[in-house]
């Protein structure tokens, strides 16, 4: 009678071992995989890198222009092949953490406030330590930060302000590229910034996933090339999991 008994606990005991340790390897095969059945996922990330400057008011000289190195970046959010019927409720980025920071310039993040043609025109806040939040609607509209619910696109933009000066009184029409930065005697190395920010987002079921970008900007020789741009479709190094 004893031996049963102490079989019994035994079989218990060792079932609920097992039990745990599935749990467990469960549960550390989702803090590496993540989820698995994601209801919308990001397809592609389109990164412009360019040279943007602010005139400033100067009765002396034609020319005097704050530079700045601008880098604009889009998500495109897609519904994957899991999705039924959910929707969009809204995407945030938040979190942006800068992880090497450029020897110039001052770092801003900025989101669209104009058209389309010149998304960035109106921008003055800077959202560095605060959220960006794009709400479900019926289409995207990038100044009014709404993306359509089936999936579409975001955007914002990083910025380095402050690099220095463009002043000539030369009438010829200037150039917004890396030859403004020549002018300011601004290498690329000095310029180089590396970010994280994390993107939530979250579903009409009340669902929210969470999952963190890396970007190493700006993109290509900004000096030589002028301009460049990058189109990423790899996501395998980003996670994303629900909280």
């Amino acid at each position: 009678m004893r031996k049963n008994n102490l079989l019994k606990k035994c079989i218990f005991f060792t079932s609920l071992v097992m039990a745990l340790l599935l749990v467990v390897c469960v549960m550390l095969r989702y803090e590496v995989e993540g989820e698995k059945r994601l209801p919308f996922s990001v397809s592609k990330m389109l990164i412009v890198s360019t040279v943007d400057g602010q005139k400033v008011e100067d009765n002396e000289n034609i020319w005097n222009i704050d530079i700045k190195q601008v880098n604009d970046i889009y998500l495109y959010v897609d519904k994957t092949e899991n999705n039924v019927d959910e929707l969009i409720k809204k995407i945030t980025l938040e979190n942006f953490n800068v992880t090497k920071k450029a020897e110039k310039g001052i770092l801003k993040i900025y989101r669209p406030t104009g058209e389309l043609e010149n998304l960035y025109k109106y921008s003055q806040q800077d959202y560095l330590n605060d959220k960006i939040t794009y709400v479900g609607e019926k289409i995207d509209d990038l100044k009014a930060l709404e993306i359509a619910t089936s999936g579409g696109m975001i955007g914002f933009r990083v910025s380095l302000d402050e690099l220095g000066k463009f002043v000539s009184n030369e009438n010829d029409e200037i150039s917004y590229d890396g030859s403004l930065l020549k002018n300011a005697n601004v290498t690329n190395e000095q310029i180089q910034t590396n970010l994280n920010f994390d993107m939530i987002i979250e579903t009409n079921e009340n669902i929210k996933f969470r999952g963190t970008f890396s970007l190493e900007l700006p993109k290509g020789n900004i000096l030589e090339e002028g301009s460049s741009s990058l189109e990423i479709t790899d996501f395998s190094d980003v996670i994303f999991k629900r909280f």
